[in-house]
């Protein structure tokens, strides 16, 4: 019995704990607002304020700080500082899982930001909202009009100089064309943002694009390959040590492998990190896990619910009914239709009210799974037929013929063959249309393939042109010093000033050690060290304390020699007439034979 008390205490303890955990950040983040004087400061903390609200879904109050903000901003008439406020982060931490009001407020702001960047003719920021407005449009399911904006920011692409910005573009326009099923489009566009990425060196967008490929692999029934995309990313964001990307491996590897290892990896790092949304987002899949994955675990998933209160204020921030949604598919999934029942039902209305149509057509299709397993036949019917009006509506052919097929089951369970022979007649229509579809995705993947193939060719071709041309620079540095350093020795041989020598000494020894250094940090120090300037500036300090003294007692060696006018005098004493007879062979003497009548004076 105290046990039952102890436990009960707890879990009506836990929601004001979630709120005095929130609480305790809220306010400090407040006292640091309030302290503020300066207004980009204060412009600059109410947004990680705003990002704050997002991330435990309290996105009304993220839409109010954000107003706040730019209030503050246009007071400010600081240009700068409402373009900072338009575009800032926060507002791109918006649920996928959101009510209708939450993403209808989103856009405003957005459209709100592309007028005012217009009127400064800002074409980056212009671009940027259009690419974001995509986005949305996209999670909402209008993926024309997300087409629309996406290729609209990417016009603007000629007036833009910062080549990050560009491939973010891209990556938008590869990830519009990735939602609407075309993925050689979606594939063309990711390359394009690669390039830009290697170019710039930019870890943050590299390890981005391979989890878009990974995406679109998976998308194509291609785990393997998507998988081999994540271990990319993954290997990359070790190298650089970047923290945010490994989270995001691990979340996705989590998601893709049904692994638990590796949502217990994200959990740990984002919580090491003090990343909040990553923390949300990897503790909801964790339950996930538990109640999809993990056998017989519906205690252990409704217990993990519980016990978690940012997870379960999370739910309850999007909407009550989120929470009462969840917690009827942890039933579902344990097998208790009963119950799963009551908490869907608690969930209904306000979802089909509050709620796109996509959420308000998974309630339908939650319920109708859980009648058929009550064995309301009747009922199963009807939430599937609700279900299948917004599938047909959204145009979802792989969510009509799942619902037709079930819907012939149970028809021909209630008796009612001619409705069961007309949804399977449907079913199979659809169906004959996915598996048309199936094919047109095979033929995408081999055309991803050959696309991935002609992309590499050209970048080892455009790699090994830069070698080349390294190489050849290489050479003709070389050569341009071994003439330096032969002209200074002919220079030795002439009467020439001090000055003269002295200067061209030290300009030689210049060029040397730093042709030198160059070759050292090329080769394998900026590698070896991943870039990261406090270990090269060590290493270069140790390399130079040992280069320099070595550089001056060559050079003052070597001007001293030439000082000395040993080569003058090498040159002057030198003679080629010289030279050249004591190399020559002399030519033998003829012997004159004398007869032996001459006589001999």
């Amino acid at each position: 019995m105290k046990k039952i008390v102890n436990i009960l205490i707890i879990i009506l303890l836990l929601p004001n704990l979630c709120k005095a955990q929130f609480k305790k950040q809220l306010d400090s983040m407040c006292i640091m607002c309030n302290h503020i004087t300066s207004d980009s400061d204060k412009v600059v903390a109410l947004g990680k304020l705003a990002d704050l609200y997002y991330a435990y879904k309290l996105n009304r109050q993220g839409d109010s700080v954000l107003h706040e903000q730019l209030l503050l901003a246009d007071l400010s008439d600081n240009n700068n500082l409402i373009l900072l406020t338009l575009f800032s982060d926060a507002i791109t931490n918006i649920s996928t899982t959101t009510r209708s009001e939450s993403f209808d407020n989103t856009i405003t702001f957005i459209q709100k930001g592309i007028d005012y960047a217009k009127s400064q003719n800002r074409y980056d920021y212009i671009a940027i909202g259009y690419s974001r407005m995509a986005a949305i449009l996209s999670n909402r399911g209008q993926l024309d009009k997300a087409l629309a904006n996406a290729q609209l920011a990417i016009s603007y692409m000629p007036n833009i100089k910062s080549d990050s910005i560009k491939a973010i573009l891209y990556i938008e326009l590869g990830n519009t064309y990735q939602d609407k099923g075309e993925a050689v489009s979606a594939c063309t566009n990711y390359n394009n943002a690669f390039d830009i990425a290697l170019k710039i060196k930019s870890i943050p967008l590299q390890s981005e694009i391979y989890h878009c490929f990974s995406e679109m692999y998976r998308d194509l029934d291609n785990d393997d390959l998507a998988k081999e995309e994540l271990k990319k990313s993954l290997e990359l964001n070790k190298q650089y040590n970047y923290s945010d990307g490994l989270i995001r491996d691990y979340y996705d590897m989590g998601r893709l492998t049904d692994e638990k290892f590796y949502i217990d990896k994200a959990i740990k790092l984002s919580e090491l990190r003090h990343i909040n949304r990553y923390i949300l987002d990897a503790k909801r899949l964790m339950l996930i896990y538990y109640m999809v994955v993990e056998k017989n675990a519906g205690d252990k998933a409704l217990n993990y619910l519980e016990t978690e209160p940012d997870v379960k204020e999370s739910y309850f921030n999007v909407d009550t009914a989120s929470y009462y949604e969840v917690k009827g598919n942890i039933f579902y999934f344990a097998n208790n239709p009963d119950s799963a029942l009551f908490y869907f039902k608690l969930a209904e209305y306000d979802i089909v009210k509050n709620f796109d149509e996509k959420p308000s057509r998974n309630i339908f299709v939650e319920e109708a799974l859980t009648y058929k397993l009550l064995k309301n036949i009747p009922q199963a019917i009807a939430y599937y037929v609700k279900a299948m009006a917004i599938d047909k509506k959204m145009n979802d052919a792989g969510n009509i013929a799942l619902a037709s097929s079930e819907l012939s089951k149970l028809y021909e369970l209630q008796g009612d063959y001619q409705q069961a022979f007309i949804y399977s007649k449907q079913a199979i229509q659809y169906n004959d249309s996915l598996r048309n579809l199936s094919k047109a995705g095979e033929i995408a993947l081999l055309s991803v393939e050959r696309e991935n193939k002609k992309h590499d060719e050209i970048q080892r071709e455009e790699t090994l042109r830069l070698h080349n041309r390294r190489d050849i620079q290489y050479m003709a540095i070389t050569i341009s010093i071994a003439i330096i350093f032969l002209v200074l020795l002919v220079m030795g041989m002439f009467p020439v000033s001090k000055l003269t020598i002295k200067m061209m000494g030290y300009f030689f020894f210049i060029s040397l050690f730093e042709f030198i250094v160059m070759i050292i940090d090329n080769s394998f120090l900026a590698k070896s060290v991943h870039n990261e300037p406090f270990k090269l500036w060590l290493i270069k300090i140790g390399l130079i304390a040992l280069l320099v003294p070595l550089q001056h007692f060559l050079e003052h060696n070597l001007i001293k020699f030439l000082e000395s006018k040993k080569l003058l005098e090498a040159r002057t004493n030198f003679s080629l007439k010289k030279w050249w007879a004591s190399i020559r062979k002399p030519t033998p003497a003829q012997e004159v034979a004398i007869e032996e009548d001459t006589a001999v004076l």
